[in-house]
């Protein structure tokens, strides 16, 4: 949010660029390769600073662009209003953050592992009894297997 004394980008330029190296908004205007209109409407506060323009700024101040991108993006969120009436979005099995909507990974559980009872041919087929074992997995997961004897 915009958190300088100066009333808009524009002024915040004049106050602590220009006026330090004793620029005038022509000399500006001249190093920055732009029309004296467009300088004179940024530091009145009648124009934004454009990407087109933060280049050129800095360019010639010998500073990243995304300064006076910054610069100009905290003024437009300070102007702008939240409307009260928006509800967050909250889908269900995704995060949403600066990259996008990223799908959070279902934990899949864990297979019982399989039991069987070894055949023996030489007895005659009879019904195998069943009994059931506790078995517990990493996750704290319990469950009853059934186990052949």
């Amino acid at each position: 949010m915009w958190t300088h004394t100066e009333d808009h980008p524009g002024e915040f330029l004049r106050v602590h660029f220009l006026e330090p190296l004793r620029l005038s908004a022509a000399d500006l205007a001249r190093g920055c390769r732009i029309p004296r209109s467009r300088v004179s409407d940024l530091l009145s506060g009648k124009r934004s600073i454009t990407a087109d323009t933060a280049m050129r700024l800095a360019a010639f101040f010998r500073m990243e662009p995304e300064a006076f991108m910054a610069l100009q993006a905290d003024w437009d969120l300070h102007q702008t209003r939240l409307d009260d009436g928006i509800v967050p979005l909250d889908p269900a099995g995704f995060v949403l953050g600066p990259l996008g909507a990223t799908p959070i990974p279902t934990r899949q559980r864990p297979r019982p592992p399989e039991l069987r009872a070894p055949v023996d041919e030489t007895r005659p087929s009879e019904p195998a009894r069943v009994e059931h074992e506790e078995v517990r997995y990493a996750d704290g997961t319990r469950a009853l297997v059934a186990k052949t004897a």
